[in-house]
């Protein structure tokens, strides 16, 4: 590795010994193990075992180096924590607990932001390949509220890719139901579960600190007129935030007007956009403590008829399992 960084490895286990912020302790641990600071690593990991709570997660991480925070921060942690618990077999059971917690931590295929993705990855691998085995044939069952669903799917030692499972959907009526895995002979594997569904307005988070509601100027108009959507965007905490993003819903039949955004760009009224499809993404590197504003965005009548676009949110980047929602925009446009 790189020669000559006594000086910053000393700053690193200075500042990571004094600490009480989880992620710093964690980087710490993985910097002086692969310094060969053993017993520098031991104790710094020690500190990351008395943070580790029931569930397996690492509590006490105040921020990271993309000031990420809530769930994202939580995964990048305990991702550190498990690099660094593997390095010492006698972590052993911190690993188990802490990946366990990682990989239930999955939403929609992925961990958190794309640094706590790539953390909880980094960690999954790193525990596959020190606890590869071989595969052994089986069958998985698939079971909702203890009653088996279809056929057990059989798989062999030559069976490649996913093992996908049959549709359950039609079981999951009104109420709390419980859905298993039973495993048949064979030998442990990884699984994931991805449970999708349809909301025209889900539920605001109450840890959201960005606020959003939008309106349209004209919700009636005719074909080729040009109308508004006013997006009022406020930071509810009293503190700085970083990398806030906003997406806005535009009803079909509306086209936004790139010209109109690029303007929005270049007088720092917004730092960056996106247009995916009917939506248009804003994003700042930060908001100050209490600000608010509006914001107008362009928008010409293409198409006739009577559209609702998707409902709009808004988020910090490295927290996005806490959004603020509003209501999709209706429109009718009258042919000329």
């Amino acid at each position: 590795g790189e020669k000559g960084l006594d000086r910053e490895i000393a700053l690193v286990k200075a500042s990571a010994g004094s600490t009480e912020d989880s992620y710093t302790v964690a980087l710490g641990a993985n910097i002086l193990h692969a310094t060969g600071d053993y017993v520098g690593a031991r104790q710094l990991m020690d500190k990351l075992a008395r943070s580790q709570d029931a569930a397996g997660g690492v509590k006490g991480a105040v921020t990271s180096i993309t000031r990420s925070g809530g769930d994202a921060l939580a995964i990048e942690t305990t991702a550190l924590s498990v690099l660094a618990w593997m390095r010492e077999p006698s972590y052993a059971a911190h690993v188990e607990k802490g990946l366990k917690w990682i990989v239930e931590s999955n939403k929609s295929g992925r961990f958190g932001s794309t640094q706590s993705t790539i953390l909880a990855l980094r960690s999954i691998v790193a525990y596959d390949a020190a606890h590869a085995r071989p595969k052994a044939p089986g069958r998985i069952v698939l079971t909702v509220d203890g009653r088996t669903v279809g056929s057990p799917l059989a798989f062999t030692v030559n069976t490649q890719g996913a093992l996908v499972l049959p549709e359950f959907a039609s079981k999951l009526g009104p109420g709390n139901h419980s859905v298993g895995l039973k495993m048949e002979d064979g030998s442990s594997m990884p699984f994931s579960i991805s449970v999708k569904y349809h909301s025209t307005l889900p539920n605001s988070a109450g840890e959201a600190r960005v606020g959003i509601q939008v309106a349209l100027k004209d919700p009636q108009i005719q074909e080729g007129g040009v109308t508004e959507a006013i997006v009022s965007i406020a930071n509810k905490s009293d503190q700085e935030i970083p990398t806030p993003v906003a997406i806005v819903g535009i009803p079909g039949g509306l086209e936004v007007r790139h010209d109109q955004l690029k303007e929005l760009v270049k007088s720092g009224k917004i730092d960056a956009y996106e247009v995916i499809g009917r939506e248009v993404v804003l994003y700042w590197r930060y908001l100050k403590a209490k600000d608010n504003f509006d914001l107008p965005l362009s928008l010409v009548a293409a198409v006739p008829g009577s559209y609702t676009g998707p409902a709009s949110r808004a988020y910090l980047y490295y927290t996005d399992e806490y959004k603020n929602w509003a209501p999709g925009l209706k429109v009718s446009i009258s042919p000329r």
